[in-house]
């Protein structure tokens, strides 16, 4: 069946309508994940309504299968029980093939349910992963703020993939544990009231005491999964720093706390499933003595042993045993649900970890109508002095009560060259983000005479380069890395680029594309790391730099060099870069100030000293 992508759709409004005002911060999260959920299912709930449609034409095989069981039974029975064999009843076929028919008609209802739910899952997880995906990359560095990019990876992989039960077992087992039980129960109250009855006042017994034990198995859930999260961000770091515990000699130590948290993680998880299969044991016990309670009335009633029917036999052979045989069958959607009950709390407890990237601004592919759609990469000449390139107007980052940065009015030219100066903390950052589109903010920005919305962004991403202050280099050759920023790019613009910033030389004309660097830039000194990123941001050749930074990590020497190589690459261009080493950056044209996430206004370079 051909599936039509499908957007997961939820406005923050949906997320609050359904809470109390005074509801507990707890009950609070509950409901907003249950929410979450709901949402996500919205797209894909036709297609489990079909799946529960197939499980519940299947309720009434089962019981066409069982009473075919129930009558062949009785048919043998008689059978045997014959002493005249010219009154021998003839073998029961017609019931043996009726039941057989019903077992395969039933097991191809079962089939479709499960394909139709297990399919959905996979599209749901799919498509909510690549937007969250999407989300992450439209916030840029500002990400971090969620956390590590190993918490952020688990995040994406186990806590999407703990939806999995939920929207495959225990969403359509709510519709099968009303439906299943009662038309079981409304047959069984057909040939014998009594039994229907014990059913029926057995049967609260199991979801009761579900209820009572899954609140403890959410809590559990989520304290599984925010360790695992932690493990996650724990294990990316040590990887990433690798090299350096090597050189440190410090594996032992980091080897000794991964393991540590490892054996949290499993007593954590070891809590968990003592508390799933207590709880299954009890639902079992429950069904289990319901069940005997059912047999042992139709067993004394068909010896006529009842104490208010003695030597009476209220229920036939063939129907005694045909509700003998429904009986496990009434209580199965309760004990299902009850064991599907955990992928609930799982599923609610990675709603809620998944709930902070949910309400991120959704990244917007753009349009031909958005407003720098007309813009190309190449139409903002670099050389072009004093025009107005950027423009902002009563800006504000943050809430109102706590904003994180303020600026009553800006506006800096094309080709100018000015440095961000503050004290850590002051908004420097934040104004970078703002620029690059990272940030959502308030107020009037226009790039290039075109206002700057949500919409637009990847279109304003076409026009700017930014370098953070760690370089975002990844494991590969450093040809692979180049062509992140162009990558129809020749072999022969790859070189030029390493040539300008003096790296072809240091890594071998003949060698240097093909020179593999590991995870993080790996291979490489600091220095040599920022110019490969100068050099893709040479590839990229775009009107507006935006650097975060990029001396921090750096000796005093090594700075000297990248801020000459700076002075030089970067004639013509706009250029902002955020440095506290601002002594050897003479070649900028001016400076702005930042203060306590305010922007204070204009100086020369001249004047800070």
């Amino acid at each position: 069946m051909a599936t039509p992508k499908r957007n997961l759709v939820l406005s923050k409004s949906a997320l609050t309508k359904s809470t109390p005002a005074k509801s507990t911060p707890a009950k609070s999260k509950s409901n907003h994940a249950r929410a979450l959920l709901q949402q996500w299912l919205k797209p894909y709930r036709p297609r489990l309504l079909l799946a529960v449609f197939a499980a519940a034409l299947s309720v009434p095989l089962l019981l066409w299968q069982m009473w075919c069981l129930a009558l062949f039974a009785d048919a043998l029975l008689h059978r045997m029980l014959s002493t005249d064999l010219s009154l021998l009843p003839a073998f029961p076929v017609e019931w043996l093939w009726q039941f057989v028919l019903a077992f395969v008609l039933r097991q191809l209802c079962l089939l479709l349910r499960d394909g139709l739910t297990q399919h959905s899952s996979r599209l749901l997880r799919a498509e909510l992963r690549q937007q969250l995906l999407n989300r992450l990359a439209a916030q840029g560095p500002a990400r971090q703020r969620f956390g590590s990019d190993g918490l952020l990876s688990t995040l994406l992989t186990e806590q999407v993939d703990a939806l999995d039960g939920y929207i495959s077992r225990y969403w359509p087992q709510l519709f099968l544990v009303i439906w299943t039980p009662l038309l079981i129960a409304v047959v069984v109250c057909w040939h014998s009231l009594l039994a229907g009855l014990l059913l029926l006042l057995t049967a609260p017994l199991v979801p009761v005491f579900m209820v009572l034990v899954g609140r403890e198995a959410s809590k559990a859930s989520s304290e599984k999964l925010a360790e695992l999260g932690r493990m996650g961000g724990r294990l990316w770091q040590f990887l990433q720093g690798l090299t350096l515990l090597r050189r440190l000699n410090a594996i032992p130590q980091a080897t000794a706390q991964l393991e540590h948290a490892t054996e949290r993680y499993r007593s954590s998880s070891l809590q968990v499933l003592r508390l799933a299969f207590l709880s299954t044991a009890v639902l079992e016990l429950f069904a289990s003595l319901a069940i005997a309670l059912v047999a042992l009335y139709l067993g004394l009633g068909l010896l006529g042993e009842l104490p208010w029917a003695k030597g009476e036999v209220p229920v036939a052979f063939a129907p005694a045993l045909f509700i003998l045989l429904l009986a496990p069958e009434f209580y199965q959607p309760l004990r299902q649900l009850g064991s599907d009950y955990h992928a609930k709390a799982q599923a609610e407890a990675a709603a809620q970890a998944l709930q902070p990237l949910w309400l991120l601004p959704e990244a917007s592919a753009g349009t031909a109508s958005d407003s720098l759609s007309d813009i190309s990469p190449h139409s903002l000449n670099p050389h072009e002095q004093a025009r107005p390139l950027l423009q902002l107007n009563q800006i504000r980052l943050g809430s109102a009560e706590l904003p994180r940065l303020i600026i009553s009015a800006l506006q800096i030219n094309a080709g100018e060259r000015l440095l961000l100066r503050g004290d850590s903390g002051s908004g420097k950052s934040s104004f970078l983000q703002l620029l690059a589109g990272f940030a959502d903010f308030d107020g009037n920005y226009q790039f290039s005479g075109q206002p700057v919305a949500a919409a637009n962004r990847p279109q304003q991403w076409q026009q700017l380069s930014y370098l953070t202050q760690t370089p975002e280099l990844f494991a590969g050759t450093v040809a692979e890395n180049l062509r992140m920023a162009a990558p129809t790019a020749s072999d022969a613009a790859l070189q030029a680029s390493l040539q300008q910033v003096s790296l072809l030389t240091e890594l071998g004309e003949a060698t240097a594309l093909d020179y593999r660097l590991g995870e993080a830039g790996q291979g490489l000194s600091g220095g040599q790391q920022q110019r490969l990123c100068l050099a893709r941001l040479l590839l990229a050749d775009r009107p507006l730099w935006l650097l975060d930074e990029p001396f921090a990590e750096l000796d005093q020497d090594t700075a000297a060099d990248l801020a000459l190589l700076l002075a030089k690459l970067s004639a013509g261009r706009t250029l902002l870069i955020a440095s506290h080493q601002w002594q050897q950056l003479g070649f900028l044209d001016g400076a702005l100030l930042f203060k306590d996430g305010q922007l204070l206004g204009r100086r020369d370079i001249g004047d800070l000293a």
